[in-house]
């Protein structure tokens, strides 16, 4: 009879207590604002050879960030099977247009995708290395408002920083020199 009742309480303990899995449910959930830059990154990511496929990925605006901040990610990995955050400060909008919202999130990819840290390089001309860099959306922006009749269009240097994204060993273009 002993026997029957520590058996019966040894079942009880090993599959009545048994762990609850608190860890949350892996999500997609990226908003339209944001969605057709990460299907540009995955995109450009195939056209320099490199298959990229995210799962498991949140961009939301968050008021806590420090204004000091345009966005954040919550890791620095390569997993593909880790809930990725990208958080928008919602406090300040950082960026002037689309080229500049591209990098913001870019560069946030950058860091949570591709395991990319902060690179502070500059080139012989004193351009940034990298879109790695720490704030400095306007590498390739267009000329939106021209000041006293001059206008710095870097839109040709996209296909530069897109590359060094995917390859930091891409070499030093000419126009850096």
């Amino acid at each position: 009879m002993l026997r029957k009742i520590l058996l019966a309480g040894f079942i009880v303990i090993l599959f009545g207590c048994s762990k609850h899995n608190s860890k949350p449910d892996l999500v997609y959930d990226v908003p339209d604002e944001f969605g057709y830059i990460v299907n540009n990154f995955i995109h450009e990511a195939a056209l320099r050879g490199h298959n990229i496929t995210i799962k498991y990925l949140i961009i939301r605006y968050d008021s806590t960030l420090d204004n000091s901040f345009c966005a954040q990610s919550n890791v620095i990995s390569t997993d593909p099977d880790i809930q990725k955050i990208i958080s928008v400060n919602s406090n300040v909008q950082c960026w002037t247009n689309d080229a500049e919202l591209e990098t913001l999130i870019f560069h946030e990819l950058g860091h949570c995708v591709l395991g990319r840290t902060h690179d502070d390089e500059l080139m012989p001309n004193h351009d940034p290395r990298s879109i790695m860099i720490e704030n400095n959306l306007n590498l390739y922006s267009p000329c939106a408002y021209p000041l006293g009749g001059s206008c710095q269009d870097n839109s040709f240097k996209r296909s530069y920083y897109l590359s060094e994204l995917f390859d930091k060993n891409t070499p030093i273009p000419d126009w850096a020199k």
